[in-house]
């Protein structure tokens, strides 16, 4: 039999995952600076295998419009470029021979306005995430403990543990929509 601290620490473990998950998805969103950030899942097929951009190049922030790629060989720049077109991310890749230089275009005021759709599609998903968790582990406690007590308290705990997580995630999306829609 599990003791609440035990239930508690894993659920938080879980909900860390899915936090890290949208900091990282929400950090990789084009606003209209320059962020290698955005290029972290980016992947080229290299020998007929996915391999992570950053295996096969230095990636820099040259000032706040430019990213630099530099692949350590130069055989690469045709095949980073072709993924880079293929990603979607909506920039053009400049290949003059030895690197790739991608412009961050600015954002228009319709950009900006999408993005936040799809922002809150995104809060709403990890927040629907969050909910599902505590749901699947308010049923594990009612499993687990017999004693009445220690399964209200276990059910309350993990209800504030949600609720502190879904405010973290409330925190990250108001602050990328500020960066987005500055007032």
């Amino acid at each position: 039999m599990k003791n609440n601290n035990f239930l508690l620490k894993e659920i938080k473990d879980k909900m860390n995952k899915i936090l890290y998950y949208y900091k990282n998805k929400m950090s990789q969103i084009r606003i209209g600076k320059a962020n290698t950030e955005m290029l972290d899942d980016m992947t080229v097929e290299y020998y007929k295998k996915k391999v992570p951009l950053y295996h096969l190049s230095s990636i820099e922030v040259i000032n706040s419009k430019t990213i630099l790629i530099k692949p350590w060989e130069k055989n690469n720049l045709s095949l980073i470029e072709k993924s880079i077109i293929k990603s979607n991310i909506g920039i053009i890749p400049i290949n003059n021979g030895k690197f790739i230089k991608l412009v961050i275009p600015s954002l228009t005021e319709e950009r900006r306005k999408e993005i936040i759709k799809r922002n809150n599609l995104k809060l709403e998903k990890a927040k629907i995430s969050l909910r599902n968790l505590r749901k699947d582990y308010k049923k594990k406690i009612m499993k687990e403990f017999s004693e009445k007590d220690l399964m209200e308290k276990s059910k309350k705990d993990v209800h504030e543990a949600t609720k502190e997580y879904i405010y973290k995630i409330e925190k990250i999306f108001e602050k990328k929509n500020q960066e987005i829609l500055p007032t």
